[in-house]
């Protein structure tokens, strides 16, 4: 039988009193509690998907589960990604039994209206993860978008791998560079800087650097990691010198443009393990929930 959590369950976790926990989830504005306590209890309750009061009665006239989704901003990167997950998330999630929302990255405070028995994060930042977190009762599963936290499912793509599978496929032993669109998650950009070779990131607004970087090394193989940048590099340099880094594979490219795309079922099969540890409530706050998505064989 799948335990159900309970406030006393909550203060135990937090190392808080009872009332604390409730003055926090029944959202007291006039109680003397830290804002660390204040997230430290609300993520935890999501973890443990306690469902408050303010919520019950939408369980109750509702059958089917509550997924919401919120995408980051793409001002310099295409959508591609971002519809090919949500067509993914339709693959997973069947409308007879759930329902698919898609959230308004700019108002985290509205997401406590209702209890989602999942929230899906794409590309978001270190901030609009917190502000989430804060402002809703929901699990959330992370899509590259790292976070410190361990109350949080990270799912990474392993950039490193596919950047290393590059590298091997050039049939020359030509220096290899790298050109990316950067993220609005810190934590992988991060991840993409420590891969060791010569590398720019194109922001939407530099793309005379990009130009000159591309021209500098004119003679070498590049790959790029997105679309947008592909399209860049492809536009100065030979086909054969270009290798792409890509969630879903773009019939946009030339076919002399090798594409190496991460492991679509992997991810599939990684959401759907990851709901179902959270439905039966076999989420343990000290694991680190970090999921590697590798390059497709």
């Amino acid at each position: 039988m799948v335990k159900k959590y309970t406030m006393q369950d909550i203060a135990k976790a937090a190392n808080v009193s009872k009332a604390t926990v409730s003055y926090v989830l029944n959202d007291k504005k006039n109680a003397r509690i830290s804002d660390e306590t204040r997230r430290r209890i609300l993520q935890i309750a999501n973890l443990y998907q306690y469902v408050p009061n303010l919520s019950a009665k939408y369980l109750c006239d509702n059958k089917k589960k509550l997924i919401g989704v919120i995408i980051g901003d793409s001002s310099c990167k295409s959508f591609i990604s971002e519809c090919k997950i949500i067509y993914m998330l339709y693959e997973i999630f069947h409308a007879d039994d759930y329902k698919l929302v898609l959230l308004d990255n700019k108002r985290q405070d509205n997401y406590m209206d209702l209890a989602y028995d999942l929230i899906l994060a794409i590309n978001i930042s270190e901030e609009q993860i917190r502000n989430i977190g804060i402002n809703t009762y929901s699990p959330m599963i992370l899509f590259d978008s790292m976070f410190s936290d361990n109350l949080f499912f990270k799912l990474i793509n392993n950039y490193q791998k596919a950047v290393e599978k590059a590298i091997n496929l050039f049939d020359n032993k030509k220096e290899c560079v790298l050109i990316y669109s950067l993220r609005n998650n810190k934590g992988i950009n991060n991840i993409i800087e420590s891969i060791s070779l010569n590398k720019i990131a194109f922001t939407g607004e530099n793309r005379n650097d990009v130009d000159v970087f591309i021209n500098n090394n004119i003679d070498k193989n590049f790959i790029a990691i997105g679309d947008i940048p592909g399209f860049i590099a492809l536009s100065a340099i030979r086909y054969d010198q270009l290798i792409l880094i890509t969630f879903s594979e773009n019939v946009a490219f030339p076919v002399e443009v090798k594409q190496i795309v991460f492991d679509n079922q992997v991810l599939k099969d990684n959401i759907k393990i990851i709901f179902e540890k959270l439905d039966a409530r076999q989420a343990v706050e000290k694991e680190q929930h970090i999921f590697l998505i590798d390059p497709s064989l």
